[in-house]
């Protein structure tokens, strides 16, 4: 093994799903880190057990640029994996384990090119900016953006590298994600008209939901995006105790992605809509019983990314990349956060787009090569 292999082994076998602490792994990447003289930053959640970490290399001035990925990774309980996904292995080229390529690959290769990164005569700061909580809606990020963006050091580009097979992608949908809670008043299934069926309210309301998916349709598009419409869907359902009890509580997960270049906060259009309709069915419910109703619940709003709007940057990452055309990512990413906080930001990253999620997902070693190659010139524009 190579040595970005080699620390993409560890990185993996910490087995960072989203549910864990990343303590473990961002104490081990600090320490990998400390003698090359890099400033470490916290920023911890709420409960203490997780944290986003920056990393700085170099003086701490404007400018300079901004190496992003998440630690964390999703679940594999349920996939039909091979071997062991927290142990990494290599076969025909392929480094094979849980978040190989979404995308602690890149993490591995930032690690990789420090050496090199450190040795270069730095004008300007090189940052290393690792999030959690991304794959449960990119909530981890925030509070590091927001510091970035206001600390008087704001990088004039951040990378972000989910997989893109090291081409650039400048653009994606954004999301709101979240719940809806029905709650309802239980009863014999044989005289259904005295209760309120939550099941049954909550139909109504994903009913709802698919006319504004067809809606949608005839909404903003973006032609390089697939689909170049806007969409929305419910992709989880429980409720109701018994085949002979009226329903008490019902609860859906919805998902709403949102195309480049829509309405300022065309997202919360949509889920005002939603409520709408929610209070159109709420007043025969509370006629029952005052306790029952329909709340909505956000669990993540994920910023779309828009192009970059300065063209001297997007020819820069073409250039280094071999790019022809710039990329449309069809999933979400926390780029949109960073430019929020008047961070320019494009996706580059090692990995095959079909790998995320899958059993035996895999990274070609050979990307991860380019991707340490590519971190190494671009860190040279922070030397002139």
């Amino acid at each position: 093994m190579t040595d970005v292999t080699d620390l993409l082994a560890r990185i993996i076998a910490f087995r960072n799903i989203s549910a864990g602490s990343n303590l473990p792994m961002l104490d081990w990447i600090e320490e990998v880190a400390r003698p090359y003289g890099m400033t470490a930053r916290r920023f911890p959640d709420p409960t203490g057990q997780k944290a986003s970490l920056l990393l700085t290399l170099g003086p701490e001035v404007p400018g300079g640029v901004l190496f992003s990925g998440h630690t964390d990774v999703v679940p594999c309980e349920g996939q039909a994996w091979s071997a062991d996904p927290w142990t990494a292995r290599v076969e025909n080229g392929r480094l094979i384990g849980r978040g190989s390529s979404d995308m602690q690959g890149f993490l591995a290769c930032c690690l990789a090119a420090l050496p090199a990164l450190a040795a270069k005569k730095l004008t300007r700061p090189i940052h290393f900016a690792f999030s959690y909580d991304e794959e449960v809606g990119c909530t981890g990020v925030w509070d590091m953006a927001k510091w970035i963006g206001a600390s008087g050091m704001k990088p004039r580009l951040a990378v972000i590298g989910e997989p893109t097979e090291m081409h650039v992608a400048n653009a994606h949908k954004g999301g709101l994600i979240g719940w809806c809670k029905v709650k309802g008043v239980p009863g014999h299934s044989s005289q259904p008209d005295k209760y309120v069926n939550a099941v049954m309210i909550a139909a109504e309301v994903i009913a709802e939901i698919n006319r504004i998916r067809d809606d949608m349709r005839d909404g903003p598009h973006y032609a390089a995006a697939t689909p170049p419409w806007s969409t929305i869907q419910v992709n989880q359902i429980r409720g109701g105790l018994h085949g002979n009890i009226v329903a008490e509580d019902c609860e859906f997960f919805w998902e709403m992605r949102i195309t480049p270049g829509s309405p300022p906060d065309s997202d919360l259009a949509v889920l005002e809509r939603m409520k709408a309709f929610a209070r159109t069915l709420e007043p025969a419910m509370k006629r029952i019983s005052p306790e029952a109703g329909i709340e909505f619940i956000v669990q993540a709003r994920i910023p779309p990314l828009n192009p970059v709007s300065d063209p001297a940057i997007l020819r820069e990452m073409l250039d280094l990349t071999g790019t022809q055309q710039p990329l449309t990512k069809s999933g979400g990413t926390e780029a949109g956060i960073f430019t929020l906080q008047g961070i320019p930001a494009l996706v580059i990253g090692p990995g095959d787009n079909s790998q995320p999620h899958q059993p035996d997902e895999y990274v070609e070693i050979a990307m991860l090569e380019r991707c340490i190659a590519f971190l190494d010139r671009l860190g040279d524009s922070c030397t002139a």
